[in-house]
């Protein structure tokens, strides 16, 4: 498991169900599972996949960048194979400290058309609420429509803005980013929205 102060917050493993049945347990992220999150955002970069493939040059600047971060893994809970992987990092688009969310998320190739992407999309929301964040943006590449969908599907956020130049892609091609806000509490910093 990753060192972190979510483990006194967030009381993992705990089990939960996909839309389609499927039972999956969400625990802490060990490092091998974050070796395998990078490997997996890469290989997205690559393929256009929501990724950009300039967007990190090395797992080491992944793991500067995510420093701090909170990081889940969604697994099978018979073989333990890793599904998905969810990393709530503190957004850089608030200029104050540590009260917004962005969350990295990425489902396994292989594991893909089953919603995951939207129950760990939920789940981030879910768990940002509980480590106290007040809100979460979450930014995608404007050509990433499976994530757009699932945003929209699941309601509470809002279109605040647009990138032109949200990323690189593989064929070189620049591809801009739409951004999407979801706010959490009231001007008293109690929860409203329960998504």
């Amino acid at each position: 498991m990753l060192t972190s102060t979510t483990t006194s917050l967030l009381a993992l493993p705990e089990m939960d169900t996909l839309a389609t049945g499927r039972r999956v347990v969400i625990d802490y992220m060990t490092e091998t599972e974050l070796t395998k999150t990078y490997n997996m955002i890469q290989e997205a970069a690559k393929n256009g996949e929501g990724y950009g493939i300039d967007e990190f040059d090395s797992e080491k600047e992944f793991r500067k960048e995510i420093k701090g971060s909170h990081s889940f893994a969604i697994k099978c809970p018979d073989s333990g194979s890793f599904l998905a992987g969810v990393i709530i990092a503190v957004s850089k688009f608030y200029r104050g400290h540590g009260a917004i969310a962005d969350p990295f998320v990425i489902v396994e190739k292989s594991e893909r058309k089953q919603r995951l992407g939207e129950f760990a999309l939920r789940k981030s929301l879910e768990f940002a609420k509980r480590l106290g964040y007040k809100g979460m943006y979450v930014d995608t590449f404007s050509n990433n429509v499976a994530m757009i969908k699932i945003i929209e599907s699941i309601g509470g956020f809002e279109q605040v803005g647009c990138l032109p130049v949200g990323g690189k892609l593989q064929n070189g091609h620049v591809v801009g980013s739409v951004i999407f806000y979801c706010n959490f509490v009231d001007d008293n910093n109690n929860i409203v929205n329960e998504t």
